[in-house]
């Protein structure tokens, strides 16, 4: 692609408020957090709308230098080839692009958030919906009950009058994880006056150490998955490996 092509394409990409993308041979200087200098390579930029800049490599998914959002951008001719100036606060880029092979530019429609299943909230929706997860004769009072040393994701009571605090894991519950829910025990016992408190880590495994510490404090652990409600995956379908 000729240089003065992109040129054309940047300005009127700047002017739209629209997506760049662009495939191009060239060294890279930033200053800001640190000072680096990438030499010249073939790499993949790409500049948003709302002016990140991301200088991608060929490889990797990180890309190895950024802008954020809000960012300055600026094309210059110098010589023979086309200079791309980059300024947010303190940070400074310069690209000198020798070359650039393809070029595309679009102004895209997206106002949409990702939705996060199988999260810890999710679990502790699902435990209060479906409370035998958790014991027989577990009754939900709350979710996402607030103390002064954080939330308890599900508050509840037995059936034999002892109040019960569940703290959810997604993934294997550590040590941290039992003394965070020791510390919700505790502190509900404080604030109602009683002994009666049971613990329950909740999750999908819990590691060697972390077990034996529940039973020094004689809390119990609920083996439950998070639920993956958006989870298409048919464990019975041949995976790419098969073929």
């Amino acid at each position: 692609m000729e240089l003065n092509t992109f040129r054309d394409m940047f300005s009127s990409a700047r002017r739209g408020h629209e997506l760049l993308a662009f495939t191009c041979h060239c060294h890279v200087t930033y200053s800001g957090r640190a000072e680096a200098f990438l030499p010249r390579g073939d790499r993949l930029i790409i500049m948003k709308q709302d002016g990140v800049l991301l200088v991608h490599q060929p490889e990797h998914g990180n890309p190895i230098n950024y802008l954020k959002a809000g960012a300055q951008l600026a094309l210059e001719r110098r010589g023979q080839h086309l200079v791309l100036m980059g300024k947010f606060a303190k940070e400074f880029i310069e690209i000198v692009l020798f070359r650039v092979y393809d070029c595309f530019r679009r102004r895209l429609e997206d106002g949409q958030k990702q939705t996060l299943v199988g999260s810890e909230a999710d679990m502790s929706d699902m435990l209060r919906d479906n409370p035998s997860l958790v014991a027989s004769d577990f009754k939900p009072l709350a979710r996402e009950e607030q103390t002064d040393v954080g939330f308890i994701d599900v508050f509840g009571h037995d059936g034999k009058g002892n109040l019960v605090v569940v703290e959810c894991k997604r993934y294997a519950a550590g040590l941290a994880a039992v003394s965070q829910l020791h510390r919700y025990v505790k502190r509900v016992k404080e604030l109602r006056g009683t002994k009666r408190v049971k613990g329950v880590m909740a999750a999908p495994k819990v590691t060697a150490n972390a077990l034996e510490l529940l039973k020094k404090y004689g809390y119990a652990w609920a083996e439950v998955r998070p639920p993956k409600r958006h989870e298409r995956h048919d464990k019975g379908q041949a995976t790419l490996e098969a073929y």
